[in-house]
């Protein structure tokens, strides 16, 4: 089952309480979030990652006007197409780092929506009873998108609007889809789950051997994690790429 809109996110609530009597919303702790969110956004993190490198295309901006040959009507180009393509240059190359930053962060709250999920599925007595061998994987994958669509990307969206006045919009849409396609990707691992489970026969122990593979789970996500922000770096990358090929063309014409 795949999320990608509001409407998906209902749906998905309303299947993990029918079907396995669990309503993961119950998990959240926004002081938890906060926290991460301290470390992952403001104010210094985004001055240190953001701010920076659009002040260093602003200062060879203006470096510029005593390196460049400049004469008459291109001191007029270059003030004005110069300032654009350097800002633009230095906006999407500060938005590279910032990510880049990010990704480490991240993994941190991944780790933290896994805690959440192995406390979901060790509390609930409800879930033994569903899981069955023909479905075991796709239930602990339904709870695992359940905890990332429902508890932790609503509380990060919160946390990133309240604090984040002008860039909390890409921000969050970023740290959106990173999430989805991580929960998209997690997959658990069947043989491990099997042998476990022919170990401990017993309810109690069963629902123990469910909780210890999200931690198993955990080491294939940090592969899952750097191909997801591949992904999501994608288009920063590319307008960065664009705006920096006009700004050395534009050069080059007007040296």
């Amino acid at each position: 089952m795949k999320i990608r809109s509001a409407k998906d996110v209902e749906k998905l609530d309303a299947r993990l309480k029918e079907e396995l009597g669990i309503d993961v919303s119950t998990y959240r702790n926004e002081e938890a979030v906060s926290n991460f969110t301290e470390l992952l956004i403001f104010p210094k993190y985004v001055i240190n990652w953001t701010l920076r490198p659009v002040l260093i295309a602003f200062l060879l901006y203006i470096i510029g006007f005593f390196f460049l040959d400049l004469v008459h009507v291109e001191y007029l180009l270059y003030a004005l197409i110069g300032l654009v393509l350097f800002l633009l240059s230095g906006v999407f190359f500060g938005l590279l780092f910032l990510t880049w930053r990010m990704k480490k962060d991240l993994w941190g709250i991944i780790e933290y929506s896994l805690g959440i999920m192995k406390t979901a599925v060790s509390d609930i007595n409800q879930v033994s009873k569903q899981i069955k061998p023909e479905n075991r994987k796709e239930v602990l994958s339904l709870v695992f998108k359940g905890v990332i669509h429902i508890v932790t990307i609503p509380m990060l969206s919160k946390v990133i609007s309240d604090k984040i006045p002008l860039l909390g919009g890409v921000v969050n849409s970023f740290v959106k889809k990173v999430l989805t396609l991580v929960s998209d990707k997690i997959k658990f691992d069947e043989v491990q789950l099997e042998e476990e489970l022919q170990k401990k026969k017993d309810e109690p122990g069963a629902l123990k051997v469910y909780a210890n593979t999200l931690s198993s789970a955990s080491t294939g996500l940090e592969k899952i994690l750097n191909v997801t922000f591949g992904v999501a770096q994608f288009p920063i990358k590319t307008f960065f790429f664009i705006s920096a090929t006009f700004l050395f063309l534009f050069l080059y014409l007007i040296n």
